[in-house]
């Protein structure tokens, strides 16, 4: 198992050098030598917990954000959370589009991304008559276009007779949208993940069919992946689609009920590499040094289609920077180093074989001319906030 997270990940943003440099016992200190160089000696990071929630879609521009309760700081369709709680629910709604909710929590880390499609409900309605005549139900050309993903519905495909229960309209819309997952905290070689990078909400609810009808989602990079890593479920249940199939790019299934279907895929982590990348570098003077550097999260890779959409959810969004702060207070001159992890992991979903490259925690080391040796144990700092829904 890869832990993504570094070795001392509890809220990471360097551990003020002054308290490691004055808060050893007095038998470990001075050194015996006065002014020894110590060379890349890693100390903790410690930061407060950042949250960015990345919209896209055709209703992110009218989307509300909200973690924990709490509004965060908006520039355009990026919602920023600063000490933000160690858990919690994010909640994304707004107008017409579906919401959505879900629980994170930071574990270790002391930042996350995550990208959620922010989807209006299609504004292709097709009345009751008219569907059951066997006129097509598609997704409206809107929301094709931001999710790449056409639907239709033909209840005469199958000779599909519908019941419906309860009041309300009985009219006919498919809506395809992405549904918001937390990311991995862990990967391990030769462990499956999965998850669902398309969802296709079907009205009306309560629907059902005899004999179920027939959707079809024509969505890129399907027919790389093939049948065997493509499940087509209702909402998170184990109840597959009836006669799902994969042809080219096409996902088929005959559906006995509404609503919302789950396109799923499952992918083997085949190996994982690890590397790492310097994010940060700078001189240290005596006194407060304040250092400023640019974390990494998510992933990096060349896939698109389902299978890009996929990495989003398992590893929260593309490659993002993020801007952190640390303070490091010095007795002494030197220099800092901060790195982060890298991890290239090889999967295999169906027939498909694609990599990603993925970020660890921040560590920092400092190379400084002293008398004092510095501690290395993580500082949990007071501030940042706790555990709220």
């Amino acid at each position: 198992m890869k832990n993504l997270f570094g070795k001392f990940a509890s809220f990471a943003v360097c551990l003020s050098v002054a308290t490691a440099f004055t808060a050893c016992h007095q038998e470990d200190a001075p050194d015996p030598q006065e002014q020894v160089v110590h060379e890349n000696v890693e100390v903790a990071l410690n930061t407060t917990r950042t949250l960015v929630v990345s919209l896209t879609g055709n209703g992110a521009s009218a989307a509300s954000v909200k973690y924990a309760g709490k509004t965060g700081a908006r520039t355009g369709n990026s919602v920023t959370f600063e000490n933000a709680p160690v858990s919690g629910t994010i909640a994304v709604t707004g107008g017409t589009i579906i919401p959505q909710t879900v629980p994170i929590n930071f574990g270790e880390r002391t930042t996350l991304v995550i990208e959620v499609n922010a989807v209006l409900a299609s504004t292709n309605i097709v009345p009751q008559a008219t569907a059951e005549g066997g006129s097509d139900v598609t997704n409206d050309p809107n929301n094709q276009t931001n999710t790449g993903v056409s639907a239709n519905l033909n209840l005469g495909t199958n000779g599909s007779v519908p019941t419906y229960t309860g009041s309300g309209t009985k009219d006919y819309s498919l809506t395809v949208m992405t549904p918001a997952a937390a990311p991995e905290t862990t990967l391990t070689p030769n462990a499956t993940y999965t998850r669902a990078p398309y969802a296709v909400v079907c009205k009306p609810d309560g629907a059902s069919f005899t004999p179920a009808a027939r959707v079809d989602l024509t969505v890129d990079g399907a027919g790389e992946i093939g049948s065997d890593g493509i499940q087509f479920r209702y909402e998170n249940t184990s109840e597959e689609a009836l006669n799902k199939s994969v042809v080219g790019n096409k996902v088929s299934g005959d559906l006995p009920h509404f609503s919302k279907w789950n396109v799923f895929v499952t992918a083997r982590c085949i190996s994982i590499t690890e590397g790492q990348e310097k994010i940060a570098e700078g001189s240290l003077v005596n006194g407060e040094n304040k250092v400023s550097y640019k974390q990494r999260f998510g992933f990096s890779s060349d896939e698109k289609g389902i299978i890009a959409v996929w990495l989003k959810m398992v590893f929260g969004a593309p490659m993002t920077k993020v801007d952190k702060t640390t303070t490091i207070n010095s007795n002494g001159v030197g220099s800092y180093t901060i790195v982060q992890k890298t991890f290239t992991a090889n999967f295999k979903a169906g027939n498909k074989n694609f990599s990603v490259v993925t970020y660890g925690e921040p560590t920092c080391t400092v190379t400084y001319t002293g008398t004092v040796v510095p501690g290395t144990e993580p500082v949990v700092p007071t501030h940042g906030g706790g555990t709220s829904d």
